[in-house]
């Protein structure tokens, strides 16, 4: 059934207008549509309200707003739709039957945008409920796509409704602009691709301090072309996205623990008791140490006897991985080191001094 013969079937069950037909066509129409426009309203308003009731559940809320806000295009819309056949003579209803078809496609149109916020807020609750602050980036650009992606179908629809052939031309263009755009900025795609990568793996968030093999610095800002690094010097680094998710990326935020090493070199002629004295020391400042994991015993070796020195080797793990606090326990071992040592009577070798003949 075509929109002329619903409206025509629709129009013989309701009832007659009564005293309005007095006040003539033109009235008897402004009226009809004052009433739908301030019903529109009413609802829009009403609608808004009651969705702050659901506080708790911000899906149900936005949609119950949404459609409050659909209902102030749908309602006036539907009312030409349904009343049009008793407004117009013959000759003029079938010469109205393109504009309310229109009406009735922008109206859809403006329905749909409007409900777009419901998939939104939904997305929006999933990314609430996790730590990657990169979900927050994705669900705003996630919106801007809908949306836009709905006015333009709704665009070509209304078109389509007044000339089916430049609708056929538009989209003509279109798809040859498409193309054509699409070859001019290859880079722009490769890094908006990047970035949708990067959103969905998720190897860092924001705030998250990275290596990337060249530099490393803390995530401040993603977006659809590149990523910016704030890297330990102070400096800003800006990255292209499809650089960005070509690369090895180091997450230094994430990892459970710090892993230390360091060598201590002994005069390459310190008695072999003293050298085993050197490497005890070691092994007390490092047992039990700040930070320290059953899992993860430090080691301690005498590790190599070389031209001018006896290395001892030690390896500890900090936990968690606070890198400021293991700075701080780094050079309270280090000190401590240097006077537990010279208090054994234990010298540190000079590099590169020769071996004794």
């Amino acid at each position: 059934m075509t929109l002329a013969q619903t409206s025509s079937a629709v129009s013989q069950t309701l009832p007659a207008a009564g005293g309005l037909g007095d006040l003539g066509l033109p009235t008897t129409a402004l009226l009809y549509l004052a009433a739908a426009a301030v019903a529109g309203w009413a609802s829009k308003r009403l609608l808004g309200l009651l969705s702050g009731a659901f506080g708790g559940s911000p899906v149900i809320g936005a949609f119950v707003a949404a459609v409050g806000r659909s209902l102030q295009y749908l309602i006036p819309a539907y009312t030409v739709f349904f009343f049009k056949a008793r407004w117009l003579t013959p000759e003029e209803y079938h010469l109205a039957d393109k504009a309310v078809e229109l009406l009735l496609s922008l109206s859809h149109t403006a329905a749909v945008f409007q409900m777009v916020a419901v998939p939104i807020a939904w997305a929006k609750k999933l990314a609430d409920g996790t730590d990657n602050k990169l979900d927050d980036v994705l669900v705003p650009m996630l919106a801007s796509v809908t949306k836009v992606a709905v006015v333009l179908v709704g665009g070509v629809k209304a078109i389509s409704i007044i000339d089916p052939e430049v609708s056929k031309s538009i989209l003509g263009i279109l798809a040859a602009g498409g193309i054509g755009v699409a070859f001019a900025s290859q880079d722009t795609l490769k890094n908006v691709f990047g970035a949708v990568m990067l959103i969905l793996d998720q190897p860092f968030t924001l705030g998250d301090f990275i290596n990337i093999g060249t530099h490393e610095g803390k995530v401040r800002a993603l977006g659809l072309r590149s990523t910016v690094i704030e890297l330990s010097d102070g400096q800003t680094l800006t990255v292209p996205n499809s650089d960005l998710a070509g690369r090895a990326i180091v997450n230094l935020t994430r990892r459970d623990f710090i892993r230390c090493q360091g060598m201590v070199h002994l005069e390459v002629n310190t008695p072999a008791d003293k050298v085993g004295r050197a490497a005890e020391i070691v092994r007390e400042l490092l047992d039990g140490h700040e930070g320290s994991d059953p899992r993860h015993p430090p080691l301690v070796t005498v590790l190599e006897l070389g031209e001018w020195s006896v290395g001892v080797r030690y390896v500890y793990w900090h936990h968690p991985a606070d890198a400021r606090r293991q700075a701080d326990f780094n050079t309270g071992l280090i000190v401590g080191l240097s006077r537990r040592l010279q208090e054994a009577g234990i010298r540190l070798a000079t590099q590169g001094a020769p071996l004794p003949r």
